[in-house]
């Protein structure tokens, strides 16, 4: 695959998108669960906010196959709409942490709850235009590629995200050697901007105006013809359970460090940068191994099994205090997300096309994101409630984890359930998965 200019400027939007992941889904949570003392339980809840808005990317991305009221355009409206949105709730969420610390003091004038709210809806801001502005983008993206080279593409937008996650754990670690409030208030202003540039550059003038028959099939039907197919159940089940499995710990590995191992928020922040380096190591293994397939889900179990690996190290770190295991464990687990989730999204994107583009990487997004959510709003109480129970932190962090194997766990068995012949290519060496024609759209 010859990488082309346009493509480059497209994954501009996910480095700018990887600087907000770090500042909100990293430093933000670590600094109010370990330095402010705000339950788990709270940063989980408004970080799991995206599992309640998801629907909108399967609806938006409907939208966008059929858009013809915006000068034409299908896709673009949809990656402004959400850019905008993201810009505007991560320009507000810094002061989530100022008004959360300030509302957990004794004697506080601001209501704990009502500090709660606002920051809820700060967080939904930032959630809705994640979920419709990538939605938006990912259709483009597949409009404009070739199906046989789909697969690489998303490899190098995915490449791109955990490139720019990098730089910016790196930055944001040297900025915050010398913690301050304030300091972490600038770094999340500083990265709203920066994703608006690069978000802004790589949308410009990408999108083509087209002329598309009316489909009179509207979204539910659409839908419920894509999920009457079994094989596609079976995915999007194993879709959800190794999502669900993989990501819980997102929000919980950098207090781990802070509580259980005494790591600096600086050197914490830093293991965003070291998970960064997984993924990426991930992605180059996907980029070669996957278009040599017959289809991409034998990439889809070596994640699930390495991701086994992974938890299996950050759990023994607890006990042997060990930094050094705990940070493989990281490293680890960033090498099973990339497998897993660039094999599942080839697999979707091979299958849409320009009509249907939309909903499928929606439904991707939706099943993907809602499990994310939940294991941001489950591994987070989990953790608080055997903390309470036992009195100790560090097992309320472990027991997090092991769930996190048993759910990887079922996503296997759904996978092994998948026949054989379901998603394979007639032909080896072929960048491209046969056995598709009963599925909708395909």
């Amino acid at each position: 695959m010859t990488i082309n200019k346009r493509l480059l400027r497209l994954s501009l939007f996910q480095l700018g998108l990887g600087f907000s992941v770090v500042v909100f889904n990293g430093a933000l949570n670590r600094v109010l669960i370990a330095e402010e003392q705000i339950p788990a339980g709270i940063v989980g809840w408004l970080l799991s906010l995206g599992l309640f808005v998801a629907p909108a990317r399967a609806l938006m991305g409907f939208r966008s196959d059929r858009e013809k009221q915006t000068f034409g355009y299908r896709r673009l409206p949809y990656a402004w709409y959400g850019t905008m949105l993201v810009f505007c709730g991560l320009s507000a969420a810094p002061f989530s942490l100022l008004l959360l610390s300030k509302a957990s003091q004794l004697n506080s004038d601001v209501p704990f709850p009502v500090a709660v709210f606002f920051c809820t809806l700060i967080f939904l801001l930032y959630a809705l235009g994640v979920h419709v502005g990538q939605t938006g983008y990912l259709a483009l993206v597949t409009d404009l590629t070739p199906k046989h080279e789909r697969s690489r593409a998303m490899v190098l937008l995915w490449i791109a995200l955990i490139i720019g996650q990098i730089i910016s754990a790196f930055a944001i670690g040297f900025f915050l050697e010398d913690f301050h409030p304030m300091k972490l208030v600038q770094v999340m202003q500083s990265a709203s901007v920066i994703f608006l540039v690069l978000a802004v550059a790589a949308i410009w003038k990408q999108d083509r105006p087209v002329t598309l028959e009316d489909d009179a099939e509207d979204f539910s039907s659409q839908v419920w013809a894509l999920l009457s197919v079994r094989k596609m159940r079976l995915f999007f089940a194993m879709l959800f359970f190794g999502t669900l499995g993989l990501t819980a710990q997102d929000i919980l590995l950098e207090p781990y460090g802070g509580q259980v191992l005494g790591m600096s928020v600086a050197a914490t922040t830093r293991l965003t940068a070291l998970w960064g380096v997984g993924m990426l190591i991930a992605m180059l293994i996907a980029w070669q191994a996957i278009p040599r397939l017959d289809s991409p889900l034998p990439v889809t179990l070596m994640g699930c099994l390495i991701g086994l690996a992974g938890f299996a190290l950050i759990t023994a770190a607890s006990t042997a205090k060990s930094v050094v295991m705990f940070a493989s464990g990281a490293m680890v687990v960033g090498i099973a997300n990339g497998l897993f989730l660039i094999s599942t999204l080839s697999l979707i994107a091979y299958l849409a096309d320009i009509k249907t583009a939309g909903m499928y990487v929606g439904l991707w997004g939706l099943v993907q994101t809602s499990a994310a959510g939940l294991a941001a709003l489950a591994g987070s109480n989990l953790r608080d409630a055997v903390a309470r129970l036992t009195g100790d932190v560090a097992r309320g962090y472990t027991i997090v984890y092991m769930s996190e194997m048993v759910l990887i766990v079922v996503a296997l068995v759904f996978l092994m359930l998948i026949p054989r012949e379901a998603f394979v290519a007639s032909a080896r060496g072929r960048s491209a998965f046969a056995g598709l024609t009963e599925v909708p759209g395909a």
